[in-house]
């Protein structure tokens, strides 16, 4: 359907509305109307259209309520740098909604976000202060949280950071609990400021009633600041105290700890960590097992990190990814295992993933010279039925080089 037959649709569906003697149920009128948008907008590159396409559709009670529209007209109009037609929508969007909708505090907060992920802070700002100013929702710590995402999201660590919410915390009167210190916590250790985030988790620790305790979160936090600037024996401290306060540590604490010991090539205790937080009924996921499987290969125990990576695929917790597979495949036709790196780009193969490049020429040599170029042709063969474009073209130029 073209932009002008919707707008059309739009207009009379619009005009049938205001007419007290007919009417339409949802299935007739919004629905077909609701998809030929989606359609419209998924097709659609014209930003001045784009931004008709949502104002001539923000009546529609289904379109108000599709928020993954709402993100993605706002995401092409943001690549499109039309920063003035997404504060036109927005604001269109605040004054032609319901009195029902402007009541809740998550709707204005949606459009804080919109804002947001454009990159327009001053304009998430306005929002939370025109929302504060008519008092038509109640405001809570979900505002707080709000701001101070808008700001993370958008690397803000400063002082500007601070003083908003301070500001904010002001106007609203709301009582900042675990959730918006957490966020605190994050600005501190993403501006390298980690002993200020200990600093904070004290006070927060030995300040009675007047800050909320800190949580799992917030050790995690100050976890990941410390590993990233390569604090250990901070980082241990933080451990000790998790466990000292009765925290129960979650799949952030445990990973966290796995890639503290891979860091320090204590694969083996990283290894039974793994298993620990699987036997305390703690799910991994793919980046628990992956530290794993790369901290070993780094040490050169190539044959712990294969196990790894069939632990991953036996206990079916994750869906085994590519990272696993191409790390161990690297490293071991750099360490000269090529059977043992020939099985593993067998896998890869067979589970449609390109294998790398460079371990793919590493492992063609490393046949030819052990006398299996039979081998080494059937991995050509099959390597290049998984490229295309332009990747073809450059295994060509790799190929050329190539004994077979």
């Amino acid at each position: 359907m073209s932009i002008a037959a919707y707008l059309s649709r739009t207009a009379r569906l619009s005009a049938s509305q205001q007419n007290p003697v007919r009417t339409f149920s949802s299935s007739s009128t919004s629905l077909p109307s609701f998809r030929a948008l989606k359609s419209v907008i998924k097709s659609e590159q014209d930003p001045i259209k784009i931004a008709n396409l949502f104002e001539s559709s923000i009546s529609i009670p289904t379109f108000r309520r599709h928020r993954p529209l709402f993100t993605l007209s706002v995401h092409k109009l943001s690549r499109s740098k039309r920063f003035d037609l997404i504060d036109r929508i927005l604001s269109k969007s605040i004054t032609n909604s319901p009195a029902p909708q402007l009541a809740s505090e998550g709707f204005w907060l949606r459009i804080v976000m919109l804002y947001s992920q454009a990159g327009m802070v001053d304009n998430a700002l306005q929002v939370f202060n025109e929302m504060i100013q008519t008092k038509k929702c109640k405001v809570t710590e979900k505002s707080l949280c709000g701001v101070l995402s808008v700001m993370l999201d958008n690397k803000i660590y400063d002082d500007k950071f601070h003083k908003t919410y301070e500001n904010l915390a002001k106007k609203t009167g709301v009582s900042p609990g675990v959730k918006s210190y957490n966020l605190i916590l994050k600005a501190h250790v993403k501006a390298g400021r980690v002993d200020e985030a200990q600093a904070l988790i004290n006070e927060m620790e030995s300040n009675g009633d007047a800050k909320p305790k800190p949580d799992i979160s917030s050790y995690n936090i100050l976890l990941g600041g410390y590993l990233d600037t390569g604090k250990k024996s901070a980082f241990d401290m933080v451990v000790k105290q998790v466990s000292e306060k009765g925290l129960e540590p979650d799949l952030v604490t445990y990973n966290y700890r796995i890639m503290r010991y891979c860091k320090s090539k204590e694969c083996v205790r990283a290894k039974k960590l793994l298993d620990e937080m699987i036997s305390k009924g703690v799910e991994p996921d793919s980046s628990s097992y992956n530290a794993v499987i790369f901290g070993f290969c780094k040490v050169g125990d190539l044959e712990s990190a294969r196990k790894v990576l069939e632990k991953m695929v036996s206990d079916g917790y994750v869906k085994a990814t590519s990272f696993g597979y191409y790390t161990l495949m690297k490293h071991m036709v750099e360490e000269g295992e090529f059977d043992g790196g020939l099985k593993i780009c067998k896998d890869i193969i067979q589970k449609k993933w390109v294998p790398p490049f460079e371990a793919t020429k590493l492992l063609v040599n490393g046949l030819v010279k052990d006398s299996k170029a039979d081998e080494a042709k059937e991995i050509v063969g099959n390597f290049k039925n998984r490229l295309r474009g332009s990747a073809l073209q450059s295994w060509g130029m790799i190929e050329a080089s190539l004994p077979i």
